[in-house]
This record gives C-alpha cells, sequence and structure tokens, in this order.
C-alpha cells in the first residue's frame, strides 16, 4: 500500500486493490473516517454498533509492551472467526496458540505497531478444517493518543471449500 499526501499534509491511504470484497473495503473505509487530522483512530473511535453484521467477523488484539518485548493479545475473538480456525482464542496471548503461525503473524503484528500502516493477507486455514480453504485479513492500527499503535483491528473473511 502506498500513501500520499493530501494539500492538507494528513497522509491518505488508498483503498488497496487487495481489498476484493465489499466487507474489507467498507471496514477500510470506517477506519479511515475516523482519523484524527494526521492521528490514527483510537479504539474509542471504533463503535461497534456501527457494524453488527460484520462483529463474528472481528478480532480486538491488545498491543502489550513488556520491558523486553512486544506481546499481543487477542481481547476479542469473533464467533466466524472461530469457525475459520477452529477454536476460540479470546484471552489468548498470540505466543500461546498453537493453530497459528506465531512468528509470521508476530512479524505482520509488529510490522503494523511500527508503521502504523494496515495490513491485508490471504493464508490456508489450520489443518483439519474441512469447511474452510483460506481466509483473508484485514488489519488496521489504532492509537489512544493517536500515535503509538496500542491495539489492532482484523477482520476476517473465510474462503469456503468447494
Amino acid at each position: 500500500m502506498s500513501d500520499s499526501s493530501t494539500s492538507s499534509g494528513i497522509v491518505a491511504y488508498p483503498v488497496p486493490q487487495d481489498l476484493d470484497d465489499p466487507k474489507f473495503r467498507w471496514m477500510f473505509d470506517y477506519w479511515r473516517e475516523r482519523f484524527r487530522g494526521a492521528s490514527l483512530p483510537a479504539r474509542s473511535d471504533v463503535d461497534p454498533v456501527d457494524f453488527p453484521g460484520l462483529l463474528g467477523q472481528i478480532n480486538l488484539i491488545d498491543v502489550v509492551e513488556e520491558p523486553s518485548r512486544t506481546r499481543f493479545r487477542y481481547r476479542l475473538w469473533g464467533s466466524l472467526v472461530t469457525e475459520i480456525m477452529g477454536r476460540d482464542c479470546t484471552g489468548q496471548f498470540l505466543d500461546d496458540i498453537d493453530i497459528l503461525d506465531r512468528s509470521e503473524i508476530g512479524r505482520v503484528f509488529l510490522d503494523a505497531v511500527g508503521t502504523r500502516r494496515p495490513h491485508f493477507w490471504r493464508r490456508p486455514v489450520p489443518e483439519g478444517n474441512k469447511r474452510y480453504q483460506s481466509y483473508r485479513r484485514l488489519l488496521l492500527p489504532l492509537a489512544e493518543d493517536g500515535q503509538r499503535v496500542d491495539m489492532l483491528l482484523a477482520l476476517l473473511v473465510g474462503d469456503r471449500n468447494g
């Protein structure tokens, strides 16, 4: 994703072509509309009442700064995410979840925190899931102070088999 600056100096985030599903485009635009000038939106700027039909596909991930490392805890793990991934991981830290590629996901999360940029990807589902072949995920950074990313908002869409 490349960015461009508007005449006001605010960074504009164009919709990436990868966002081929209307749900992703809607969530991406929703996130962009919540910017406060050049500041990232905060969790308090995101109201789940605005997207009740997507709640089952949402993950909220806390960025937990520890003295020696940054960790990621799933505050919310949507019910459809559970169906896609095969279990509910609400409240768990990424490094404790064995169904995910923790090192790759951790690198992506750290990059989103460090660059304050969205991320999109498509990945296979965990082995043993007969209903889905892959999932797509849009990851959006949130920052209570507008600058330091303290939460990640993710929207997942499963690609069914068959």
